[in-house]
């Protein structure tokens, strides 16, 4: 079976298949951005931050072991 291993809110939720994240057993929220295989998670954190002279929202960059689950069912990613 072919698994996605590469997750993003255009694969997602807006095709009406909402995710979990976990990056080392911590469930993120926001997430952006999610690669089982390499181990890397963007996320935006809260309360939102703009960047002063960009105008764009700030994210952060994670690594560790990322896990992904489907809400709609049991089954677990990475």
């Amino acid at each position: 079976m072919n698994t996605p291993h590469i997750f993003t809110i255009g694969n997602t939720s807006e095709i009406g298949k909402p995710v979990e994240v976990f990056l080392n057993g911590k469930k993120l929220d926001r997430c952006i951005y999610a690669d089982t295989k390499k181990g890397k998670v963007v996320f935006c954190p809260q309360p939102l931050k703009v960047h002063k002279h960009k105008k764009k929202v700030i994210c952060k960059t994670r690594y560790g072991h990322v896990t992904v689950k489907y809400l709609n069912s049991q089954s677990k990613v990475g």
